[in-house]
């Protein structure tokens, strides 16, 4: 009997949830506000103080509790996710069909006016490791504009899953994937205000 089809991971998807419900809710946001000190310290994502601070039994499932190396790469990525988020001042929101915020789409608009965007996330996507990317990419998300969202908890995701042997090269061609996208549809829609009578939120 052969092997029926390899079943997906469903810790990405958990430290999503996680991720956004911490960003999104009330409460969430409460928190991480009272803690933006702490997450803004120059400590590793790895740091397990920094994961208790962060409440993040959540990440358990309640059926059973991951095991430690699963927990740890997951713990990892939500906290290095909001400690990003922390630092830039960027505002959460969720992708949607209508509106794609994940990283490579939100840079992609943000280049429009910044070209030196591009250059640094080439350099982005040229560097493999968690602790890499994270040096690459605070001073790159001070370069959104104002009011610019990002899917902070497709980020957390991404985090966890690159820290996977083979998953580093899986997220950045994600990334490469949403940035060429956006920039190619850009290109395709006009933008000027004269054209739409406002501005494409694209």
């Amino acid at each position: 009997m052969s092997p029926g089809p390899e079943q997906p991971d469903p810790v990405p998807e958990r430290v999503r949830s996680v991720a956004h419900t911490m960003l999104s809710s009330t409460h969430g946001r409460w928190s991480l506000a009272r803690n933006r000190p702490a997450l803004r310290r120059d400590l590793p994502p790895s740091e397990p103080a920094l994961w208790m601070t962060l409440d993040l039994y959540r990440l358990h499932p309640e059926e059973a509790a991951l095991d430690t190396p699963v927990f740890t790469r997951a713990a990892t990525a939500v906290t290095a996710a909001a400690q990003l988020w922390a630092r830039a001042g960027i505002t959460h929101r969720a992708t949607s069909p209508d509106h794609d915020t994940t990283l490579g789409a939100a840079l992609a608009r943000a280049s429009r006016t910044s070209p030196s965007i591009q250059e640094r996330f080439t350099r982005l996507l040229q560097s493999s490791t968690l602790d890499e990317i994270r040096t690459v990419l605070r001073p790159l998300l001070h370069q959104l504009p104002a009011g610019s969202r990002l899917d902070v908890s497709a980020l957390a995701a991404d985090f966890y899953t690159l820290q996977s042997p083979a998953g580093s090269r899986t997220v950045r061609q994600d990334w490469a994937r949403a940035y060429t996208g956006t920039k190619a549809r850009s290109r395709r829609t006009p933008t000027s205000e004269s054209a739409h009578g406002k501005a494409d939120p694209a």
